[in-house]
């Protein structure tokens, strides 16, 4: 079954590449974060010995972990709405875009963000849907983000 995807705005496509979403703030963080503890998952920071580990989302124990990692508000950011879309996507019972933008988003990520596309191509081609989805949504501003969850887990 086709969704009627989010992407059906060439303007939210262009999104990607205006440059960084001013308003990746603690604000923002703490506005996402109250979403999906609102929404029953458990959200915790955590120490996480993985390398190059920024988070993840456990589907069983519906929860996200974002590692100490982090350096700046943009870089929590980034990885609270990559793991809050793979929850979206729980919640949609799989892809959450209309699979005509997939391409699109590829280009659009693999223009702005090379280094996301490099490393998603590191994960099992069954899943590489899911972090596109994901690594494009993070880039999203933090009103977009909220509206998609809002959209699929409200």
């Amino acid at each position: 079954m086709l969704r009627s995807g989010w992407l059906l705005a060439p303007c939210v496509l262009g999104l990607l590449s205006a440059g960084p979403a001013s308003a990746r703030s603690w604000d923002a963080i703490d506005a996402l974060r109250d979403r999906l503890t609102q929404a029953g998952v458990r959200v915790v920071q955590q120490d996480c010995s993985r390398r190059g580990l920024q988070g993840l989302y456990h589907p069983r124990s519906d929860s996200v972990v974002v590692c100490r990692s982090h350096r700046t508000p943009a870089q929590v950011w980034d990885t609270l709405a990559h793991e809050a879309t793979h929850r979206m996507q729980r919640c949609a019972g799989g892809s959450i875009t209309d699979r005509r933008h997939h391409r699109a988003m590829y280009a659009a990520l693999s223009r702005s963000h090379p280094d996301e596309v490099r490393s998603m191509r590191g994960y099992p081609r069954q899943q590489q849907l899911a972090e596109l989805e994901a690594r494009y949504t993070a880039k999203l501003p933090p009103k977009e983000v909220f509206r998609l969850f809002d959209r699929y887990c409200a």
